[in-house]
């Protein structure tokens, strides 16, 4: 927790909106990383942090640990993703079968460009970026929120085994399955063959 947050989980709870905007502005890009991980535009994750700060508002006088507010905000966040994926059903689709449409409307396979003249560049290209993002879309659920909590957002394990409500030791199980998943899908790009 940052210095003072906890003085502002107070105010905000009593009505302040000022405090409640300093929490919003202390906590937004990390929360919109995690949520921006989780769904497949811009714009869905955009939508679903006015959700969450809505929620959060309207729920703030039900936190009494004022000390837990991050992780109580990003189990609003982990919820508002569940909630959507169950309406929209969200598709993943692998790096393997991945296509783009030509000009005609023809089907072919995703073209991925040549980084091996400077691979400084290329960890800084975008490419290199979305393909990454990519594979961390297509992981399962379970998986692609502790590699974002983790790796992302820099959370604690223990922190993110709050969020989840599950044991520190199952975190690390599915960091560990996760990372071995991205290994095996990304491993060319760094050891080509």
């Amino acid at each position: 927790m940052l210095e003072g947050e906890n003085e502002l989980v107070q105010r905000a709870r009593a009505g302040d909106m000022d405090a409640f905007g300093e929490l919003y502005q202390r906590t937004h890009r990390r929360l919109y990383q995690y949520i921006r991980q989780m769904v497949p535009t811009p714009e869905d994750a955009e939508d679903l942090m006015q959700e969450v700060y809505l929620r959060a508002w309207g729920g703030l006088k039900g936190l009494h640990a004022c000390e837990a507010f991050w992780v109580w905000l990003h189990r609003i966040a982990r919820n508002a993703v569940l909630d959507r994926a169950k309406r929209h059903r969200l598709d993943t689709v692998s790096l393997e079968s991945a296509c783009t449409e030509d000009e005609e409307g023809e089907s072919e396979p995703m073209q991925i460009g040549d980084w091996s003249a400077n691979p400084e560049q290329a960890v800084l290209a975008e490419d290199l970026q979305e393909t990454v993002r990519q594979a961390v879309r297509s992981l399962p659920q379970i998986h692609r929120e502790v590699v974002t909590m983790y790796h992302l957002e820099g959370m604690e394990i223990s922190e993110i085994a709050r969020v989840l409500d599950i044991p520190r030791n199952t975190v690390l199980s599915r960091l560990a399955r996760a990372r071995e998943a991205l290994r095996q899908k990304l491993g060319y790009l760094v050891d080509p063959k």
